[in-house]
């Protein structure tokens, strides 16, 4: 992983109580990431793959219907578009369908969203489809009434993916807001949920 500041190779971290201390030995620059574990790509997307398995569209707002929704189109279109969306498989979904859809992310209600995300996420691990960390990270009622219908197994996967998304260089610009995200949202979601199990 690269220093955000001077661009050189971190050396290992120092890993202190679950926080990895990432300190670049050429300008100091020190990069925290809580709740650090060694994970790889494939271990990420396992545990993505097992968190929503099973999970299907239901009612929710598919993948062609969102796209009819953010073209303004008549609820007739919407029903219409509808028709062709997926909504028993989630990874049957093309990355190339995945990613011409890609503002979709901004229209799924709850349930449309717990049915697509994890296909976005494990097409940009892949790098297939771009990211869906602005939807993951810029918080408010809005985006967080999209995500009520996770339950504590999915919560817990995506913390464990935005969280190595933090020792990963393509996100480096993003680090302050998934930092951010991790700790004033998916955090405490978790624990609040985890609670009332």
């Amino acid at each position: 992983m690269k220093c955000v500041s001077c661009s050189d190779e971190y050396p290992e971290p120092e890993i202190i109580d679950n926080v990895a201390y990432f300190v670049c030995s050429s300008c100091g620059h020190l990069h925290e990431v809580n709740n650090y574990k060694d994970l790889t790509k494939d271990q990420i997307i396992e545990k993505i793959e097992a968190a929503f398995s099973g999970v299907t569209l239901g009612d929710g707002i598919g993948l062609f219907e969102a796209q009819a929704i953010d073209d303004y189109e008549t609820e007739e279109v919407q029903k219409r578009r509808r028709e062709d969306d997926e909504k028993i498989n989630w990874k049957s979904i093309a990355y190339d369908v995945l990613q011409s859809c890609q503002s979709s992310l901004s229209f799924f209600d709850a349930d449309g969203m717990r049915f697509h995300l994890p296909a976005y996420i494990i097409g940009s691990i892949k790098g297939e489809v771009d990211d869906p960390i602005f939807h993951l990270t810029n918080m408010g009622s809005y985006m967080e009434s999209r995500l009520v219908s996770l339950n504590v197994e999915q919560h817990k996967a995506i913390i464990e993916y935005l969280t190595w998304c933090l020792t990963e260089d393509e996100y480096s610009y993003d680090y302050p807001n998934i930092s951010r995200a991790l700790a004033e949202y998916w955090e405490k979601q978790y624990k609040t949920r985890k609670k009332h199990m």
